[in-house]
């Protein structure tokens, strides 16, 4: 179906606690593909006491298995194990070794063909872009990319030249826009004008409830409703229509050239 990639100007902005999040509040069946070269973070975190089965080898696992088919397509499903007990939220969690990450190069042509043609929504955290490790192949192959970010003069900063080699990268092919945690001095429309990007949402500063998706903490009674997952629901929605709209786009705008 669509693969949505989640990425950061570095800083730790909560980018794979955002992916998270968006995965579990999904409207429709997800899987989250911890793809950060830098290591994972969903397994030792949020499924820590929640895995009901053996996690397998995860992305590693198929590396090697896509290392040894040589062009067969990639075994995606094979790797994958349930996040939520209806089995609508699935994982393919990341490296534990950073060192491994050399290891991944030849796998993300697959793995973007893999999710492009899944029964069910990809959502690629990629963590932070720029360098020579960055999943461009799953950046072009996505259907629309977003950047978590504090709105701090440091992660503006950082955010610039990303975005801008976003840009050259993605074209037309694929919208961009922001998600900002509230926990910085400027407001969206001021990161709006710097950056030249579209904040799709704003998500409120909540630690308590941020720390049971980053490091497992336990729930509270309230927590499925709490302004943070409410907003993460409709960041959900809102990214699947921004796509949804950049697809119909294209079409009338190719026809209007010829």
């Amino acid at each position: 179906m669509a693969l949505y990639c989640v990425i950061s100007p570095g800083g730790s902005p909560g980018a794979t606690t955002t992916a998270l999040g968006l995965a579990l509040t999904w409207p429709g069946s997800v899987l989250l593909a911890e793809c950060d070269p830098a290591g994972r973070r969903v397994l030792p975190g949020f499924m820590a006491n929640r895995m009901n089965e053996s996690a397998g080898p995860g992305l590693l696992g198929l590396a090697m298995a896509a290392d040894t088919r040589a062009n067969s397509p990639v075994p995606l499903e094979e790797y994958v194990v349930p996040i939520t007990d209806d089995d609508r939220v699935e994982l393919l969690h990341g490296l534990r070794d950073p060192r491994h990450g050399s290891l991944l190069k030849h796998l993300w042509h697959g793995l973007a063909a893999a999710a492009v043609a899944r029964d069910g929504d990809v959502i690629a955290d990629l963590g932070r872009v720029g360098g020579s490790d960055t999943p461009t192949e799953l950046l072009r192959a996505a259907h629309a990319v977003v950047m978590v970010l504090k709105p701090t003069l440091q992660q503006v900063d950082a955010a610039r030249p990303r975005l801008e080699a976003l840009e050259e990268l993605l074209g037309d092919r694929a919208p961009v826009g922001l998600c900002l945690i509230a926990d910085g001095s400027y407001g969206p429309a001021e990161v709006e004008r710097v950056l030249g990007v579209p904040v799709l949402r704003e998500l409120p500063y909540a630690p308590s409830e941020a720390r049971v998706l980053s490091d497992g903490a336990r729930r509270r009674v309230t927590f499925r409703t709490s302004m943070l997952m409410q907003s993460l629901g409709s960041l959900g929605r809102k990214i699947k229509s921004t796509a949804a709209m950049r697809s119909d786009a294209v079409p009338a705008l190719e026809g209007a050239a010829l």
